[in-house]
């Protein structure tokens, strides 16, 4: 088995390995069973919509990772990832791949004792968990999330090239959005628009699906299309990713069809405000709670806290559906003390909205550097006034 399409050096994969397996070691687990797709591709190179399915790399503390999938999908690690043959076992649809997970663990000698898994993950349910639990009755079973993503929060200089390669991506989507919009036109259409431009861009299947919302429906967080007809003098708040080999950059911008009202107007001018106070924050050594005060408390100051209340941003990089971001690793959230370092990437996109009634948001996607932060997006940050009526 050769792989053909590694996106990373076989370096680098082998030096996530070995710090996994470190932590592992340090952490006292005989091994680790992988569900998160984003870990598995992280740590092999293997990458499939069919995630679906039930898949999971074995990792040792000591020796060589097994990658646990279904057999259609094989042709899709041949293809992607760095894995032998030898290091890969398939089930049938008919087969019980929890059994099979837990034979692996024991055909490659993980040695009883304690084996973390990864509670939190969408794709280890609750069944399977119960399964483990007898399939692997001489083990302990432990919570070892967040031990792969521990290393994934501080990207590569591959990583951060893709990121980049993604942004633009993001870019060339957004600004085909805000051309498309006027009055008198389906919501339909601009997101049309954004999703031909960002193929064309050389963009890749999202983490999550773009937001285009117009008028009433601006107020509501998450208003993908929605079949509605542009109208004159309304908001619109459109919010969209660029992936590129699995990583992904993200960015919020808002429009108005015809002239702002005064209301809109202050809405917009602090929403980029608290933008611009949390990019100015940024640096080496910052806490994620100081960055969220800079951006909330601009908002607090202006009495509008009620049309925020939510984090100011999140980690971004490696994604597969159900989200593009990577929030459950680290968040720009109130009180939050963890530091930032070089090399973290984030999305901020503080949004105002009065849900039902209007909403307005912009967001950049940064990179922590040395001595700052580098925006990677690189759309004006103001509010696009929409063209006329259709012509």
């Amino acid at each position: 088995m050769s792989a053909t399409s590694l996106v990373f050096s076989r370096d680098e994969f082998d030096s996530r390995l070995q710090n996994v397996q470190r932590e592992l070691e340090l952490k006292g687990l005989s091994g680790m069973l992988i569900h998160t797709p984003e870990n598995i591709f992280y740590l092999t190179g293997y990458q499939s919509p069919g995630y679906y399915m039930y898949q999971c790399l074995v990792v040792p503390a000591f020796g060589d990772p097994v990658l646990v999938l279904r057999r259609g999908e094989l042709s899709n690690v041949q293809t992607y990832s760095w894995l032998p043959e030898s290091q890969v076992r398939t089930y049938d649809d008919t087969n019980d791949p929890v059994a099979l997970t837990a034979d692996t663990v024991r055909e490659i000698g993980i040695a009883p004792g304690t084996i973390g898994l990864e509670t939190g993950s969408w794709f280890l349910p609750v069944r399977n968990y119960q399964k483990f639990e007898k399939m692997l009755g001489d083990f302990r079973l432990v919570d070892a999330q967040g031990t792969v993503e521990a290393f994934r929060v501080i990207k590569s200089p591959a990583e951060i090239a893709y990121i980049r390669e993604a942004c633009a991506v993001a870019d060339s989507s957004m600004q085909a959005g805000l051309d498309a919009i006027r009055a008198g036109v389906n919501e339909d259409e601009a997101a049309a628009a954004m999703f031909s431009a960002m193929i064309r861009a050389g963009g890749e299947y999202l983490g999550m699906e773009p937001f285009i919302s117009s008028g009433y429906r601006s107020g509501n967080m998450h208003a993908a299309w929605g079949h509605k007809v542009i109208g004159d003098g309304e908001t619109l708040l459109l919010e969209v990713a660029g992936a590129r080999n699995r990583y992904h950059g993200a960015l919020m911008r808002a429009a108005y069809t015809g002239t702002p009202t005064d209301e809109i107007k202050r809405v917009t001018e602090v929403c980029i405000a608290s933008l611009n106070a949390a990019l100015e924050v940024i640096r080496p050594g910052v806490t994620a709670g100081e960055v969220d005060e800079a951006c909330r408390g601009t908002i607090e100051r202006a009495g509008l806290y009620e049309q925020f209340r939510k984090r100011t941003g999140y980690s971004i990089g490696v994604a597969f559906a159900p989200d593009w971001g990577e929030g459950h690793i680290m968040s720009l959230q109130r009180d939050d003390d963890r530091v930032l370092l070089p090399g973290m990437v984030f999305h901020i996109p503080p949004a105002l909205r009065v849900p039902n009634r209007y909403g307005v948001g912009f967001s950049e996607t940064i990179l922590v550097t040395e001595t700052g932060c580098e925006v990677l997006t690189k759309l004006p940050r103001e509010l696009t006034i929409a063209k006329g009526g259709q012509a």
